[in-house]
């Protein structure tokens, strides 16, 4: 029989106050921001697909309705994020709170999820969905905003990765977990599965600490996350060398405060506007460059201003185009399963795993490509865009193939290629967003991921809407058609801007120390 001795409890009781600080001490880190925003992306996205192998069941079967009140529904839920995302975003960033709206709107999404699952009208299952979609507007907005305050340059496209794939696996996942626990327990077991992740999230929620209280993370040369660190500005690395410094000019202009680099305006004026990769900045002096914090514009940059910036606005574009498209087949794939295959909601919930896999390996792959320094100066000037691009197209032929297709093992193949596709196309949209406000002057991060939400809740509204109604009358294969083809559109859209800059420029002006800024 042993015997522990006081040294032993004493060695045991340090142990876990070591632990404890440790604890203690992440709460105050970037990577802590990251855990918390992706998973509150995660929770929020899952909730939202849940109800997709079962809506069938419930409106059709049990409440004797067509197949277009689907499409109502989920075009309810894009209306709620419409209205909720840009009245949190303007609050957090006027009052420059992340935290409490954060805890709030998970608050109202448990609830109102809740409520959903276990509504037994189409009035009230309306009306729970809209209040869903408020919530859900509120924690992606301040959420990505959380991220951005605290990871710049190529850190924070790996960090949009990371959370683009928590987006992934719970947007496309929701379909999966929601016909499983529908078909072991009914709606009450959905309930109960709500409940319990939005109490597991809101810990998460409440032991972070507000981001404007951290100290922002900088990237190394590699800009691995591995590497990155909460140094204050101006730190230098083992070997001497500024841990925040990077040999393109471009990079050192993310990776720096804005308001803190002289630039040689040449024929561009200069402030936040011709900071813009719409307004081309003239070649930047590194030399000059100077450790500082932010430079704050005089007056607030509202979300009009954001949208007269092209590369904005292209995102938009191209956030409506992509998730709409992978949105497209939790309204129509259920249907077409049913009365294709006779297939019962839990096995219809099985094959959205084909979208979720690949799009969530295409999360984190993408994320450390897309802001990859020699990636995109071989792009150059299409940068970021050249991912959305490729993407889009690809994917839009992949769409296709999904509506051609006469079997499931057909099916499941050419979901797992969609998935992938679109993963690599939306990848860099949240990064290059944030990346731009960064070059403004940084002080509309919730702002711009409110018109993020905008443009994804409108494809959500439309899509969703249109399609169910869209394959009664021309069929499933003609419907993906359609898909495809908004699909090519977004991608025409994005290459306009980097096609003129390389008309009038040419690819040597974005190449070298004093490049040009692009996308």
């Amino acid at each position: 029989m042993s015997i522990r001795t006081p040294s032993a409890s004493n060695n045991d009781g340090n142990a876990i106050k070591r632990m404890l600080r440790k604890c203690n001490d992440f709460r105050s880190t970037p990577a802590a921001v990251l855990t918390v925003s992706t998973m509150a992306v995660f929770s929020d996205t899952v909730v939202y697909g849940l109800i997709v192998p079962f809506l069938p069941d419930i409106v059709q079967d049990k409440l004797g309705m067509s197949s277009s009140a689907n499409g109502i529904l989920f075009g309810t839920f894009g209306l709620g994020v419409l209205i909720g995302a840009p009245i949190s975003a303007y609050i957090s960033d006027r009052w420059n709170m992340r935290k409490w709206p954060m805890i709030i709107g998970l608050l109202g999404l448990g609830a109102t999820s809740v409520l959903f699952a276990l509504g037994n009208a189409f009035w009230e299952l309306v009306v729970a969905r809209l209040a869903q979609g408020l919530s859900s507007g509120i924690t992606w907005a301040v959420g990505l905003a959380m991220i951005a305050d605290v990871y710049s340059g190529e850190g924070m496209g790996k960090a949009m990765g990371v959370a683009f794939s928590g987006f992934t696996v719970g947007y496309l996942g929701g379909p999966v977990l929601g016909g499983v626990i529908y078909g072991a327990g009914g709606t009450h077991a959905i309930a109960i599965f709500v409940g319990a992740i939005a109490a597991v999230d809101l810990i998460f929620r409440l032991l972070i600490i507000e981001p404007k209280n951290m100290q922002p993370a900088r990237t190394s040369q590699t800009g691995s996350l591995a590497d990155v660190d909460p140094i204050q500005p101006g730190v230098q690395s083992a070997d001497g060398a500024d841990a925040g410094a990077t040999p393109a000019a471009e990079l050192s202009l993310m990776n720096r405060p804005p308001g803190s680099v002289k630039e040689e305006t040449g024929d561009i004026e200069s402030g936040p506007q011709a900071r813009s990769a719409a307004g081309l900045p003239g070649s930047i002096d590194a030399k000059e460059i100077i450790d500082s914090e932010p430079t704050r514009p005089e007056r607030r940059t509202t979300m009009w201003d954001l949208l007269k910036e092209w590369p904005i606005l292209a995102c938009c574009v191209a956030t409506v185009t992509v998730t709409g498209a992978s949105g497209s087949f939790e309204p129509t794939l259920p249907i077409h399963m049913a009365e294709e295959y006779g297939t019962s909601p839990t096995i219809i919930g099985v094959v959205f795993i084909a979208l979720v896999i690949p799009s969530m390996i295409a999360g984190i792959v993408a994320g450390r490509f897309t802001d990859n320094e020699r990636i995109l100066n071989y792009v150059a000037p299409y940068g970021r865009f050249a991912f959305m691009i490729v993407g889009s197209v690809l994917a839009a032929i992949a769409v296709a193939c999904v509506g051609a297709t006469r079997n499931i093992a057909g099916l499941v193949v050419s979901l797992a290629v969609v998935g992938f596709l679109c993963g690599v196309a939306a990848v860099p949209i949240m990064s290059t967003m944030g990346v731009h406000v960064y070059r403004m002057g940084g002080d509309a991060y919730a702002k711009v991921y409110a018109l993020f939400n905008i443009a994804y809740s409108v494809g959500v509204i439309i899509i969703p809407t249109v399609l169910p109604p869209l394959m009664n009358a021309v069929g499933f294969a003609a419907t993906l058609g359609v898909v495809s083809a908004i699909l090519v559109f977004g991608a025409i859209v994005l290459t306009i801007q980097p096609t003129m800059m390389l008309r009038k420029y040419g690819r040597a002006a974005f190449i070298g120390e004093n490049a040009r800024t692009f996308l």
